[in-house]
């Protein structure tokens, strides 16, 4: 890695709009980039993980996603549903993923990666 190379973690409602989805195409193919780890959320969570996974997978690229908590801190989710996810059988995608807190999983990756 080059000094100028940037460690990310994304945290994502993938799906909810496309800005999520161009925002972690964007990343994966951003060569000064280290891309940590995904995390979803917002309702969902499993597929919005595998709709990321399946974008990962077009890229090339393995990176950890955990799946996060169906619901926000403040309350239930206003975008409960994935209707993106029926493309899903038309792409490779992890189906199983770290049962990790996501909240765990940042703070160990933040922890092991610091600056």
């Amino acid at each position: 890695m080059t000094d100028n190379t940037k460690k990310v973690l994304f945290d994502t409602d993938i799906e909810s709009d496309i800005d999520d989805a161009a925002t972690l195409a964007y990343l994966l193919a951003q060569p000064r980039c280290d891309l940590l780890g995904i995390t979803t959320v917002s309702g969902a969570s499993i597929e919005r993980a595998q709709l990321a996974s399946a974008i990962c997978k077009t890229a090339g690229k393995d990176i950890p996603i955990v799946p996060g908590h169906e619901d926000r801190i403040d309350g239930a989710t206003r975008q409960p549903n994935v209707p993106q996810a029926s493309v899903l059988p038309n792409w490779p995608h992890d189906t199983e993923f770290s049962t990790q807190d996501t909240v765990e999983f940042m703070a160990e990756t933040i922890h092991s990666n610091p600056h």
